[in-house]
């Protein structure tokens, strides 16, 4: 049964909604700005995934969710999203009086919860306020069902905070305000992951390893590009010792498919469950390369520095393209080849720089749609 509120609604108040991991982290260096300016928030999960996120918890110090739309899920399969969604809407609606009156709805990404949400707020009246807009891909259905969440979602927002000029752009014709942060909020969660982290060496690397990482529906839903993709795991290992971080409808495809005893039976082949921000970005430094379907993974190698290859034929980031990160196209060829090239070698660890983005979006919340920001 999903939990009730523990306090009720003033006019002062912000909703902060949030369904998976992704979004925690980049949501919670904002939600740590709004405590330090002691701008009054509601927390409530969506409840679309919830593992690891008491460990997110504790690793950037956020207070437990004030209300939990669908406690304990995890919708990681077709059946267990669908059951999400109906009890996803079921709680909403009971909500919606509860909502109304808040200054604004904060939703990140691109995501169902996103969509819902930002549905749900706008049902209830209250400003759709929406983090990481404006990002487009040249297909309305690839990254599907990415790309059409963003457009709904930019529709749908009356504040949209855009990472870069280029997101900023996309929504000239958007209706609202839109702002250009300067940078994802992810680069506030990095450089608390690394400020953490004592002994941070100046090259990464040193541990010798490749890290994957993949959950789009692009890649899992498509049999012959899972298989091509699993296939290329395998071929990985071969070369170098490799950490395959598995998502929870990773490791779903895998046992459905009968690809888990053949990736569980090569050598130098690690199946990893998911793992706190802090341990995961350890992780990333310590290896020689990445391999990943990520749009926060992308953003994070870029950031650091690291080699890092999209496991995509196409993407609507720009993070570090030409850089560090280079795309796959799918092809085995340049897996292969990128593997190789990559394999062993160290690389030099980038200092996270920039404006603190989430507190752009914190003092432009207030002046915006809350209270007028005091001097700090």
């Amino acid at each position: 049964m999903a939990t009730t509120p523990n306090s009720t609604m003033n006019n002062i108040d912000f909703l902060v909604l949030i369904g998976t991991k992704a979004q925690f982290i980049k949501t919670a260096p904002i939600l740590s700005e709004m405590d330090r300016q002691q701008v009054p928030y509601r927390l409530i999960y969506t409840g679309q995934h919830s593992e690891t996120f008491d460990l997110l918890e504790a690793a950037f110090g956020t207070r437990p969710a004030d209300d939990e739309l669908v406690p304990g899920t995890e919708a990681s399969t077709h059946a267990s999203f669908l059951t999400w969604t109906i009890k996803f809407w079921k709680q909403a609606f009971r909500r919606l009086p509860q909502w109304r009156g808040a200054r604004g709805g904060l939703v990140h990404g691109d995501t169902a919860s996103t969509l819902f949400t930002a549905i749900a707020l706008r049902m209830a009246g209250v400003p759709v306020v929406h983090i990481e807009a404006g990002l487009r891909s040249p297909k309305l259905i690839e990254p599907f069902p990415e790309e059409i969440i963003r457009r709904c979602v930019s529709r749908l927002a009356q504040l949209h905070f855009a990472p870069d000029a280029n997101s900023a752009a996309n929504l000239a014709k958007a209706p609202g305000v839109v702002v250009d942060t300067h940078g994802n909020t992810l680069r506030d969660a990095l450089t608390l992951a690394l400020n953490n982290w004592h002994d941070l060496p100046e090259n990464g690397g040193l541990g010798g390893y490749a890290v994957v990482s993949m959950h789009r529906s692009e890649n899992l839903g498509r049999k012959a590009d899972f298989d091509l993709l699993m296939g290329e795991v395998l071929n990985t290992a071969a070369v170098l010792p490799t950490r395959f971080v598995l998502h929870p409808a990773t490791r779903e495809r895998i046992r459905e498919t009968g690809w888990f005893a053949k990736l569980q039976a090569q050598p130098g082949l690690q199946l990893l469950d998911r793992m706190d921000y802090p341990d995961f970005v350890h992780l990333l430094v310590g290896s020689c390369c990445l391999l990943t379907d990520g749009g926060s993974n992308q953003e994070e190698a870029a950031m650091l520095g690291l080699p890092t290859l999209l496991l995509r034929r196409a993407t609507e980031r720009l993070d570090g393209l030409g850089d560090s990160i280079e795309l796959s196209h799918l092809k085995p060829e340049l897996i292969q080849a990128f593997v190789s090239r990559n394999a062993g070698k160290t690389w030099k660890l980038r200092p996270v720089k920039g404006t603190s983005p989430s507190t752009i979006i914190v003092n432009t919340l207030r002046g915006q749609l809350g209270r007028p920001a005091d001097n700090q």
